[in-house]
């Protein structure tokens, strides 16, 4: 019987990462390469044939857009050799490389981001289960319809919607759409919700990525009691192409930072108004008046893929009107 073919990619991470004790929890992530890293788990030349291509090593808090597009090139140019893809990456970025990579990656076969919460010295280290299961899932048809996965402590969720919630423990990934959308067991994926309608949801593959040397510069403006427009003039200042603002509640803004904000969108820039509550949605009829700020309301997303969803839509079409712009979250993040 023919195995599924399947690519890790490995860009580092806490799953690729050494530590000196394997009980403390100081280490040093991304010290450990593709191959060895894949050598790890055991009973994966069982269920795949597979091949490992490094493209980078760094921890996730590194993570660049031109680390994105790095591996949007090498999917796309192994794309006809692969059943399915595997990205090994550190999680405190994960819910934005998944995203950035929901909305550009070819459709049709199983792309599924992998890490660790622990390193690869500690005991009982969680990397090699997850890589297995990430497998698993990349091996399965039926996993291609939900566009990009991500498999962690033997759940599935898709990338929109993603959120890391907790700092150190394994149950760290949630969803701020409701939830896993299935789970792995006994090297099989399961779900248990149907995946969206293909040709539902926006995609940017057909752009010019692969030749792009950086995306718009979009800035994630953080609410506080007491915050002002100190920070979004200063983005506005430096050249910044775009704000997204992480609000109270609802989106909700300080009075404060109102007048930077109004100043951006008398300016043509685009404001997207977002949450720091981890559930629930930013809505265009709240508290605000989107409309009459013009700002965009940036519905179900987090503030961090809000400024993906921005960055793209700003590339493709660098003069998109509010109303474009609002459409297009609207249709994705509503």
């Amino acid at each position: 019987m023919t195995l599924p073919r399947i690519e890790i990619l490995t860009t580092g991470g806490t799953i690729a990462g050494k530590g000196g004790s394997a009980t403390g929890s100081s280490y040093q992530s991304g010290e450990v390469g593709g191959d060895e890293l894949v050598a790890s788990v055991p009973g994966l030349s069982e269920v795949a044939e597979i091949s490992v291509r490094q493209v980078a090593n760094i921890p996730s808090q590194d993570m660049t857009e031109e680390v994105w597009i790095a591996l949007l090139a090498a999917i796309r140019e192994d794309f006809g050799k692969f059943d399915g893809f595997v990205v090994t990456h550190g999680t405190d970025t994960m819910e934005e490389t998944s995203f950035f990579l929901s909305l550009t990656v070819p459709s049709g076969k199983p792309v599924v981001l992998t890490g660790a919460m622990l390193p690869s010295t500690a005991v009982s280290a969680d990397g090699p289960r997850n890589i297995f299961n990430a497998v698993c899932t990349a091996k399965s048809p039926a996993a291609a319809p939900y566009g990009v996965l991500v498999a962690m402590n033997g759940e599935l969720f898709t990338a929109r919607g993603l959120y890391k919630s907790k700092t150190v423990a394994l149950d760290t990934f949630t969803s701020r759409l409701g939830g896993a959308v299935g789970w792995t067991q006994n090297g099989e994926a399961h779900f248990s919700v149907p995946a969206a309608p293909e040709g539902s949801l926006p995609s940017f593959r057909e752009s010019k990525l692969l030749r792009a040397s950086a995306l718009p510069r979009i800035a994630v403006l953080f609410t506080w009691a007491g915050a002002d427009g100190t920070a979004a003039s200063a983005y506005l200042d430096a050249g910044f192409q775009g704000l997204v603002t992480a609000g109270f509640g609802d989106g909700n803004i300080p009075k404060a930072m109102m007048p930077a904000l109004e100043a951006a969108v008398r300016s043509g820039l685009p404001v997207v108004r977002s949450s720091r509550c981890a559930f629930g949605p930013v809505l265009e009829a709240g508290e605000v008046d989107d409309r009459k700020y013009g700002f965009v309301c940036g519905g179900a997303l987090s503030a961090v893929q809000c400024r993906i969803l921005l960055q793209l839509a700003l590339f493709e079409r660098p003069g998109a009107t509010r109303e474009d712009l609002q459409a297009l979250f609207r249709r994705f993040a509503g």
